[in-house]
């Protein structure tokens, strides 16, 4: 029986020791986590030196604990979401995510794209609609939110953000009233100091 880990250990700050395409063994204060990461988090982790911050989800069995990690916290969410659909667990789940990128994966779910999912190598056909059917929904203003969204997820404003004190729901919100406001062409400077108008005490 899985449990329900994801905030257990809601993430992690250390020096990485070791990097390959699908783990991370993180020293924090001199204690080694091994973590599972997908191949969007390798890219992002590959070659670092210093401190770094790893989203993580604690899977609970029976028999064993493992830990999923995650260089963003948005693609932690979306692991969290796959989760939840039916005869998806943390190994599926970090196998999707390593094959597709979290942005490319909620638009296809939003469009109905099941037969780009079936490319993804053991999740199958079945798993490929089922994911579609289930999740369609949460994700059906996706393709509206468009460019404004792709720029708040590729970019390091909200890890900034969150840097500085703020909650991720909060980053979020804020950077996405700066572009509506003053547009998506401003550079990261000027975008946090425009989120930072719309953090501030009133």
């Amino acid at each position: 029986m899985q449990g329900c880990g994801g905030r257990m250990i809601d993430f992690l700050d250390g020096k990485p020791e070791e990097v390959t395409e699908n783990y991370l063994l993180i020293n924090v204060n001199g204690t080694g986590y091994g973590i599972h990461i997908s191949g969007a988090s390798y890219e992002e982790f590959k070659g670092r030196q210093g401190d770094i911050r790893v989203f993580t989800y604690l899977s609970v069995k029976e028999t064993s604990m493992e830990l999923y990690g995650f260089a963003r916290r948005e693609e932690k969410e979306i692991f969290l979401v796959l989760l939840g659909v039916n005869g998806i667990g943390p190994k599926a789940a970090i196998n999707i995510l390593s094959n597709i990128t979290a942005e490319r994966l909620k638009a296809a779910i939003a469009s109905g794209e099941s037969d780009l999912l079936v490319k993804i190598p053991g999740l199958g056909k079945k798993k490929a609609e089922r994911i579609v059917v289930e999740l369609k929904d949460k994700f059906k203003d996706f393709a509206a939110a468009g460019e404004d969204e792709s720029i708040l997820s590729g970019s390091d404003y909200i890890q900034a953000l969150e840097k500085l004190g703020f909650t991720y729901s909060a980053a979020r919100d804020a950077l996405k009233a700066a572009i509506k406001e003053k547009g998506a062409d401003l550079d990261e400077k000027e975008m946090i100091k425009q989120a930072l108008k719309h953090l501030a005490p009133q």
